[in-house]
């Protein structure tokens, strides 16, 4: 058997989750190798496309506010620890976070509206709740119809995944991890003390592992097999930035009744307004290359009905792109060790809402593969296989 280097812990997909799992074990001082099908950051997974929102008022549970909040510390924590990394040349510059605020829109005491404002009040996170008048009075390029209203989260904002990923990248490989890109993971497979990663670059040995595929995860994981590989368009569009620009308009997420969903951000940059829709999208199958943004007639025309309907003063189709959606049952996070299998941990099913939680998700997983000891910050039982 051609077995490599061992470590003490392997990350199999260094993507959102992966890369800041990496970083924290490698930042506890555990030997550390991350693999990738790709380089990260790339085009293959669920983290491209510049911009993520991140909020605190949630309306899937408790477990998730209170993941919110510790992510939120840690984000302003790795904005500190990018400032060293600024100074040099050649090293991406810009904020990791932009704090433009969040409105989420939604039915009159829809339960989209209701469950926020209740997180809010609990967990103490600053909101306003106005009526569909106000909204349309506070920002002028949103329309709101009066059968709905909006909650407003003034501290929450937008992460800047792609350069999050590289400060991740760097600060892992200070710490002495190391990464492997273009490989894929193959199989993993138990041993007397550990685990062997087969890989199309060889076989490697950890201790302990992380299965953070993305999409792809329940191909080496097959307790993971409900996470739904889909596919996913958003769009930037010319837009006056005097109504659609950074100060002018908070990030967003409309709700326009059950499942049909909305999320998007102002024109950050002069690059354009950006928008997607959340619910539906096509699920891609392995090995066959994304259909490029504008293969499907709604694409475009889905982005646009929102538009006509809730920011009226937004024009042409600048540039699209596609990506992938990790879905899982329900939306829930799978996080956890896997049963029976001691030291086989796995993070999936971030589904288009994982990205915020990166930091805290990776804090928990990355001091647990190093320590061998579960961390108290994350709620295990609320993300695991049978929840």
């Amino acid at each position: 058997m051609n077995m490599h280097a061992d470590y003490d812990v392997i990350v199999a997909g260094a993507g959102s989750f992966g890369m800041s799992a990496g970083y924290y074990a490698a930042k506890a001082g555990a030997r550390v190798l991350m693999i990738d099908s790709g380089d990260p950051p790339h085009t293959l997974g669920s983290h491209h496309g510049g911009t993520r929102i991140f909020r605190a008022a949630y309306t899937m549970g408790a477990a998730y506010v209170r993941l919110a909040l510790r992510a939120n510390a840690l984000w302003h924590e790795l904005e500190q620890d990018y400032a060293s990394l600024r100074t040099e040349q050649d090293f991406s510059s810009g904020p990791l976070f932009e704090c433009t605020g969040v409105v989420s829109i939604g039915p009159i005491s829809s339960r989209f509206i209701r469950s926020k404002l209740e997180s809010c009040i609990e967990f103490g996170i600053a909101h306003r709740r106005l009526t569909a008048a106000e909204a349309r009075e506070e920002w002028p390029g949103l329309f709101v119809p009066d059968s709905m209203e909006a909650l407003y989260e003034p501290n929450a904002g937008v992460l800047h995944s792609e350069r999050i990923l590289r400060v991740y990248r760097e600060l892992a490989l200070r710490h002495g991890a190391r990464l492997l890109p273009y490989t894929e993971a193959l199989s993993i497979e138990a041993t007397p003390d550990g685990y062997v990663i087969r890989t199309t670059g060889g076989d490697y040995y950890a201790k302990r592992v992380l299965a953070s595929g993305g999409a792809w995860i329940g191909r080496l994981l097959p307790q993971l097999e409900a996470v739904t590989p889909i596919r996913k368009a958003v769009g930037w569009f010319e837009a006056p930035r005097e109504q659609y620009g950074s100060g002018q308009l908070p990030a967003f997420i409309i709700n326009n009744g059950g499942d049909e969903e909305y999320f998007g951000f102002p024109d950050l940059d002069g690059g354009g307004l950006k928008i997607g829709r959340h619910d539906g999208g096509v699920t891609a199958v392995y090995g066959n290359p994304l259909p490029a943004f504008g293969a499907y007639a709604e694409d475009e025309s889905e982005l646009r009905y929102a538009l006509n309907r809730f920011l009226p003063d937004v024009r042409r189709l600048r540039s699209g792109q596609v990506c992938l959606y990790e879905r899982s049952p329900g939306e829930r996070f799978l996080i956890g060790e896997v049963p029976g299998r001691s030291g086989l941990w796995f993070a999936g099913g971030g589904s288009g809402h994982g990205f915020k939680f990166a930091s805290a998700i990776g804090e928990a997983l990355g001091t647990t593969l190093a320590s061998g000891e579960t961390s108290p910050e994350l709620d295990w039982q609320a993300f695991s296989l049978h929840s």
